[in-house]
């Protein structure tokens, strides 16, 4: 299995935290972001390449980055040649570029380079491969006012039954977070959803797009999760992971410059 880590976006609402460091090199407990990632995917046991797709700002400091990881799987930092907010290729249009790029056709996780979790993906794996069909991670934030951050899942007899991305009126708790499983026959959709001219930018909308083509299952994760998009979630993510111990490195350092 492959994965595709992605890392190419600019962060704005980070500045001027991110004007010259990619948010997932920032560091939490001592050591990058997308490091942390990468623990959860080597855990996963059947890693055999992990893409980390950047842009062309940002593509120097991953190619530093990705030389001090010893990982027992390649880790193969990819440009996806963009160079502002404003030409973006967006999460789709970067899961597509590393698909292509990756010559990936095989069974492939997605993951988002600045989602920090501490939950095992195995069973999540275990659970999708089962079921057979392409897999969204979920995760309950508790709280209805923070749905609409985010999008909401209902989940039937283990399927996907309703996601609509940042909802208006949520009904559930249950979002869709940044982790998906799609198996070799899935990839091709990617390319179906693009070539029918949908919204490249955030990656839920494919998700919400696939919910109507075929079953997705769904699986509920239980442990921490922190989406960093502000500075307020940088800053509980360093509470939650400091405060629980999880530096593993004397690596430290300020988040206001890269990490390479």
């Amino acid at each position: 299995m492959d994965a595709i880590v992605l890392a190419g976006g600019y962060a704005t609402r980070l500045h001027p935290v991110t004007v010259h460091i990619s948010k997932p090199l920032l560091r939490v407990a001592g050591r990058p972001i997308v490091s942390h990632v990468l623990d959860r995917l080597e855990a996963l046991g059947e890693i055999r390449r992990a893409f980390v797709v950047t842009n062309d700002k940002f593509y120097r400091d991953y190619q530093a980055w990705e030389k001090r990881e010893k990982r027992p799987f390649r880790v193969i930092p990819l440009n996806d040649g963009t160079t502002s907010n404003e030409d973006r290729l967006g999460a789709v249009g970067d899961i597509h570029f590393a698909l292509d790029k990756g010559q990936i056709e095989g069974d492939v996780i997605v993951v988002g380079g600045d989602n920090l979790f501490d939950f095992d993906l195995r069973p999540f794996r275990a659970f999708q491969r089962a079921l057979d069909m392409p897999g969204l991670g979920c995760y309950d934030v508790e709280r209805l006012e923070l749905v609409s951050l985010y999008s909401e899942v209902r989940i039937e007899n283990d399927r996907v039954v309703r996601f609509v991305e940042k909802p208006e009126r949520p009904t559930s708790t249950l979002i869709g977070i940044l982790c998906y499983l799609l198996r070799r026959d899935d990839v091709t959709l990617v390319h179906a959803y693009l070539n029918q001219g949908h919204n490249p930018d955030k990656a839920g909308h494919l998700i919400q797009w696939l919910v109507t083509q075929q079953d997705v299952c769904g699986y509920r994760f239980s442990g921490r999760w922190v989406d960093i998009g502000t500075k307020a979630e940088l800053e509980r993510a360093e509470r939650l992971w400091a405060k629980a111990g999880k530096t593993e490195s004397p690596e430290q350092g300020s988040n206001l410059r890269p990490s390479a």
